[in-house]
């Protein structure tokens, strides 16, 4: 019967140490994904190759925006891996709008269900700061998915928190990111864990 005890209160500080380890650490959860940097680049400063000689590769790990006015990154749902097709978004633009258009990013989607989950963090000094607006193509223009979010740098470092509900939406396959409110950003970092089909 002692055995019994010691074995239950063994396995119960274990649960509480899981518990307690899985809540600490950068927010995100362990496994294979894909990491997105979008970088944000000074007033006037465009891409050039001295800025990264591996711009167009990097297995799509970057993106470059301004820090000014609102960058618009067209995603699209398609049957086929993940993949960044624009990686220089300093005019403004990642891809191109439209039913399809022509877009930044593709993401895994199929039966009308996007296959992926997205963990959202803020890199950078403190004082960074961007807001998104996910928006879905619906009737010949883009709405809000829900509202916005804020990401600020602040207090110390930041976690990656689950943003699915703000930036996916099943059933429609052309979405648009917008970041704007970005002044005082950096670089914001994304992971992109596909699901297993």
């Amino acid at each position: 019967m002692k055995s019994k005890m010691i074995l239950g209160v063994l396995a119960a500080v274990m649960v509480v140490g899981i518990v307690a380890f899985a809540g600490d650490g950068n927010g995100a959860p362990s496994g294979s994904h894909y990491t997105l940097n979008i970088i944000g680049m000074p007033k006037g400063v465009g891409y050039t190759k001295e800025l990264n000689d591996n711009f167009t590769g990097g297995n799509g790990s970057r993106i470059f925006v301004s820090r000014e006015g609102t960058t618009q990154i067209y995603v699209q749902g398609r049957n086929e891996p993940y993949q960044v097709l624009d990686h220089d978004g300093t005019d403004g633009v990642v891809g191109t709008a439209g039913n399809p258009g022509t877009p930044g990013i593709i993401l895994p989607y199929v039966g009308g269900v996007y296959q992926c989950d997205i963990y959202v963090r803020l890199m950078g000094p403190q004082g960074s700061e961007v807001t998104w607006q996910g928006k879905k193509y619906e009737a010949g223009s883009y709405v809000p998915i829900g509202a916005s979010f804020t990401l600020k740098k602040e207090n110390g470092g930041t976690k990656f928190a689950l943003k699915d509900a703000w930036l996916l939406a099943d059933g429609y396959e052309n979405l648009l990111w917008e970041l704007y409110g970005k002044e005082k950003f950096r670089i914001c970092q994304l992971r992109i864990y596909v699901n297993q089909q």
